[in-house]
């Protein structure tokens, strides 16, 4: 399937703020694949691709997870993190996508310990595309193009800080994500 025709499936499939998002979030993987010599397209297909999900109902993504026997946490199955998995799915049997650019849009929203630069590229991406307006973004989307391994760990740190501030619970994919990342580092 070309780009062109997968922007036409995922412009239709979500609002147009979370489309917004997509485009920078395409804008995004497309600078930092650049930047750190990755295929360009299969960081442009998994951007669009990302959110594919995300507005689909809560028990459609859950059925089709649970007939494909895919098992997931509970923290997995939370209504922010499933549509990840779902999204993989999709990107996989609707648009025929490689396992890279599935592995990117399934650990988009919590990361993964030994994540692949693609994988990276689209965490950073999702998280500092030109949209996003947070304490502490700008110094992050710096970093990303100094020093990829920095940059994930800011984020993660400041993923981490306001979802705890929020109360929420955190994925142990995320924190075992940021610890590969300083192991990686020494």
């Amino acid at each position: 399937m070309t780009e062109k025709e997968i922007t036409e499936i995922v412009k239709k499939s979500m609002g147009s703020r979370r489309y917004q998002h997509t485009e920078g979030c395409v804008d995004m993987a497309e600078r930092l694949a650049r930047r750190w010599d990755m295929d360009v397209s299969l960081a442009r297909r998994a951007a669009y691709l990302h959110d594919i999900a995300k507005e689909m109902p809560y028990d459609e993504q859950l059925k089709m997870i649970s007939e494909r026997g895919i098992m997931l946490n509970e923290m997995q199955r939370s209504k922010k993190i499933i549509h990840a998995f779902s999204g993989a799915v999709i990107a996989k049997e609707r648009f025929g996508e490689s396992e890279e650019v599935c592995g990117a849009i399934r650990w988009h929203t919590t990361a993964r310990s030994g994540m692949t630069l693609l994988e990276k590229i689209i965490w950073l991406a999702d998280l500092t595309e030109e949209g996003r307006n947070f304490d502490g973004v700008s110094e992050i989307r710096e970093l990303a193009f100094i020093d990829l391994s920095k940059a994930l760990i800011k984020g993660f740190d400041t993923t981490i800080r306001f979802l705890l501030e929020k109360g929420e619970r955190i994925d142990t994919n995320m924190i075992e994500a940021r610890n590969s990342e300083i192991s990686a580092m020494f």
